[in-house]
């Protein structure tokens, strides 16, 4: 990875970031559909990035959107667990079969039918475990489902707008 693609993923890592905390942290519909974007900026990670360094940046990513949030860990978790399942994500839906080439992470290199399916499997990974720990268990099990399915559909549905609005 050369310094141009780090500068590149910083942007659009402040960039999330900033979206989320100044734009989408009041962007709710009816109280249960939420706007995650932010989790792109884990998403969207090279694949040739170390899995230490993916679950690092999406522990500090958490936790930085923990701390506007007034959140106790809460988007920290959920970020751990996806960047911790992302390589697993990424193997099982686009198997290689012994040819050494890398995946580049975007809608216009991987098409819309699998970026869309990366994204979702991801996304509702994410707001299952986030929404769970957020209700304290299963208590709320039927309002939580019902956040869970709004908030993945929305969260994916700005993230590939963000794609299409970025280019690539």
């Amino acid at each position: 990875m050369n310094s141009q693609t780090v500068i590149r993923l910083v942007v659009t890592f402040l960039i999330y970031l900033l979206l989320q905390i100044v734009v989408l942290r009041n962007f709710v519909f009816f109280d249960v559909a939420f706007c995650f974007v932010y989790i792109a900026c884990i998403l969207l990670l090279p694949d040739e990035i170390s899995p230490v360094w993916v679950i690092l940046i999406s522990f500090l990513t958490g936790l930085l959107v923990d701390i506007f949030y007034n959140t106790a860990g809460v988007h920290a978790s959920a970020s751990v667990l996806i960047g911790y399942l992302r390589g697993y994500i990424i193997k099982f839906l686009f198997p290689t079969k012994g040819i050494e080439n890398e995946i580049v992470i975007s809608l216009k290199d991987m098409g819309a039918e699998r970026f869309v399916r990366y994204v979702a499997i991801l996304t509702l990974i994410h707001h299952s475990a986030l929404f769970f720990v957020e209700a304290g268990g299963f208590s709320f099990f039927l309002i939580t489902i019902l956040k869970i399915i709004c908030s993945v559909i929305f969260t994916s549905f700005m993230i590939i707008i963000l794609q299409y609005v970025r280019g690539n």
